[in-house]
């Protein structure tokens, strides 16, 4: 059987879209990653990739390929982390993707524990923006906690509950009654977003006819909406006692918004205590 690392180089050609790609991704020399793909292809005696395009794509072979290599290499890092729990390791590091929609104090007492019963564990929380899935598949991170409108089958999803996404705006932006307020009207104020933190992941939910403003976290958008400088979307745990005392109002104009809340992992990722723990607990 050819080199293990051959056949992720492949896989990782996939899933970045360009030989290119693939080499930074993997911190690989271009030719090496070429002289990898040339390896499997002469060991196996069958072409993976039509180099005739402008960016690699996969013949017929290399699609019925890239299947197994799929599932031999998710076997490989399952037998590598059944081997670390079999000999006790806690992970030295574990990674957790957390929406900046996501209410952080709900993580507060699970997160004491781990501090407690897993003292060596180094956490890293990375905050992101649109982009739970991709830094998941990139693997940037161990586990992800996102809303998930869509559902892939390279993912596990364990549903954590709901959360809505009332658009409001204050009333010095649109006068007091709300109800009032048509989808042009709206249109003439700038529409507060919060940019993917991932370059390669679109920005989700604008509006169109709208002129943008675009921030980099959820206080900076909450702040610029209540003092009447745009409108948007935010979590309703955020602006709960903004929607009470009427410093802001809740729009009806675009409709309500109601997202299933995942944890989440790769489908073929085997976790280690520490990520079992936060798995379980959820």
């Amino acid at each position: 059987m050819t080199n293990l690392d051959h056949l992720n180089v492949v896989a990782t050609i996939c899933d970045t879209g360009s030989f290119q790609l693939a080499s930074e991704k993997l911190n690989k020399a271009r030719s090496a990653v070429s002289y990898s793909v040339k390896q499997v292809e002469d060991f196996y005696q069958v072409q993976i990739f039509d180099r005739s395009t402008y960016r690699p794509t996969l013949t017929r072979d290399g699609k019925a390929l890239l299947a197994q290599i799929r599932h031999l290499l998710g076997q490989a890092q399952q037998f590598e982390e059944f081997v670390r729990d079999l000999k006790g390791e806690v992970e030295s590091e574990l990674r957790i993707g957390v929406s900046s929609n996501f209410p952080i104090p709900r993580l507060a007492r699970l997160l004491k524990e781990l501090k407690r019963d897993f003292p060596s564990t180094t956490l890293h929380l990375e905050i992101e923006t649109a982009s739970g899935e991709r830094q998941l598949m990139a693997e940037k991170v161990d586990i992800a906690i996102f809303a998930a409108p869509t559902r892939s089958p390279f993912i596990d999803y364990r549903d954590i509950g709901r959360m809505d996404f009332p658009l409001v705006a204050s009333p010095e932006l649109i006068g007091s009654e709300p109800d009032l307020v048509s989808k042009s009207a709206l249109g003439r104020h700038p529409q507060v977003v919060v940019k993917s933190s991932d370059e390669k992941a679109p920005d989700t939910g604008l509006m169109s006819e709208a002129p943008k403003w675009f921030v980099t976290d959820m206080p900076t958008k909450k702040d610029l909406i209540l003092q009447g400088l745009g409108w948007g979307r935010l979590p309703d745990h955020m602006i709960e006692r903004e929607i009470s005392s009427g410093a802001l109002l809740n729009l009806p104009t675009l409709g309500a918004l109601s997202l299933p809340l995942c944890l989440t992992k790769r489908a073929e990722h085997h976790l280690g205590p520490v990520g079992r723990r936060i798995w379980e607990s959820l």
